[in-house]
């Protein structure tokens, strides 16, 4: 008995991960298969990844607009915040840290650790900025760190006006901009960068975090002199070249596109857009439809070959409904996140679309039959 063909695979999950370019494959296979060597070597077999590291340092500060010296690789994005917060206020000494409601577990639950304060966002998911300044002006605070562009939402938060409020109360500002990576050109206005190569088509396993020249910081890996005595271990070099690639690539200039592709289709089908008045990531779409369980949405996309998710690949595994929604006053288990990326085609978003129809049908009907 043959089995059934499996439906062709649409991934619309590219702020999960996404697949690696083939641009960063070729930069990144000879440092694998060839020049494997450990770049903290002196030797000839260290030299090759050791000049790779550079070049991939120099890339990553040209697009943020810093020094490479001040570019400090890390094993990705959530190590990258943590270096931020524990590395600038060790221990929680030296001032107290705000991050917004609606960021990344990898910034909130580094931030309650170091019993620091969480600063509610609007119905759009952006900083309550009235509510941030009083915050600033009640006590000293040493850092805000707010995820520049939302990995649930793609919703982004008002870069420029964060840097200009914390700059008025002597407060830093961090900017997890892990999904900013490769979508849009990297904002200038911060004290501390996070990056991470993943997202936009570089490897897993490398991230970066940019400081300003009179950042100081706090090792938080002990035991190797490796990044200015900054952050102990073996560097990957594959993964930090791969960094560098998507660093220094323009945006895919059909993202929005697509973007507009993908909702239009979906609102036809009774589609609720998250976020949708405030400026947002080209490339994600956050939908609801009122009175389904996104994660049933999700899964019935899966059975049809569409990857989706209903929110942090970190935590969407245990079903928990999205503090992000939650966050912004709204039903947080209806959330379906849909993220196009560099290889997304139209036909990929049109069989989005087609089998969103299927599945969205069919739970109503089992809505309307078993109430």
């Amino acid at each position: 008995m043959s089995r059934a063909a499996e439906p062709r695979l649409v991934y619309l999950d590219h702020n999960a991960t996404s697949p690696p370019r083939p641009e960063v494959l070729a930069a990144a296979m000879p440092l694998i298969t060839e020049f494997w060597g450990n770049p903290g070597s002196s030797h000839r077999a260290g030299q090759r990844p050791a000049a790779a590291v550079e070049e991939a340092r120099e890339a990553v500060a040209l697009a943020a607009g810093a020094r490479p010296k001040d570019v400090i690789f890390t094993s990705g994005a959530t190590e990258a915040n943590h270096l931020a917060l524990r590395g600038l206020v060790p221990g929680g000494v030296g001032g107290r840290v705000i991050c917004a409601a609606a960021d990344h577990p990898a910034v909130l639950e580094p931030v309650r650790a170091l019993g620091g304060v969480v600063c509610p966002v609007d119905s759009e998911g952006r900083v309550r900025l009235d509510v941030l300044e009083a915050l600033l002006a009640e006590a000293p605070t040493a850092l805000v760190s707010v995820i520049a562009a939302n990995n649930e939402t793609g919703a982004l938060q008002p870069v420029e006006a964060l840097y200009a409020l914390t700059q008025r109360h002597g407060a830093r500002l961090h900017l997890d901009a892990a999904q900013w990576v490769g979508r849009l050109p990297l904002p200038t206005a911060w004290d501390l960068l996070t990056l991470t190569a993943h997202k936009a088509g570089g490897l897993k396993g490398a991230g970066a975090l940019v400081i300003r020249p009179d950042v100081t910081l706090q090792a938080q890996q002990l035991g190797g002199s490796q990044e200015r005595g900054r952050r102990a271990g073996t560097l990957n070099p594959a993964a930090i070249a791969s960094l560098g690639v998507v660093a220094a690539s323009p945006p895919p200039p059909a993202l929005a596109a697509l973007q507009a592709r993908l909702e239009s289709g979906a609102e036809a089908l009774g589609a609720v857009i998250t976020a949708q008045r405030a400026p947002r990531l080209p490339n994600t779409t956050h939908l609801r439809f009122p009175g389904l369980a996104g994660s049933l949405v999700v899964l019935g996309l899966d059975t049809h070959g569409v990857c989706a998710s209903v929110g942090a690949a970190c935590s969407s595994g245990a079903a928990k409904p999205s503090h992000v929604l939650d966050a912004m006053g709204l039903p947080a288990t209806e959330g379906v996140r849909l993220s196009v990326g560099w290889n997304t085609s139209e036909a990929d978003v049109d069989a989005a679309l087609s089998a969103l129809a299927v599945v969205v049908e069919g739970l109503r009907g089992a809505e309307e039959l078993f109430g």
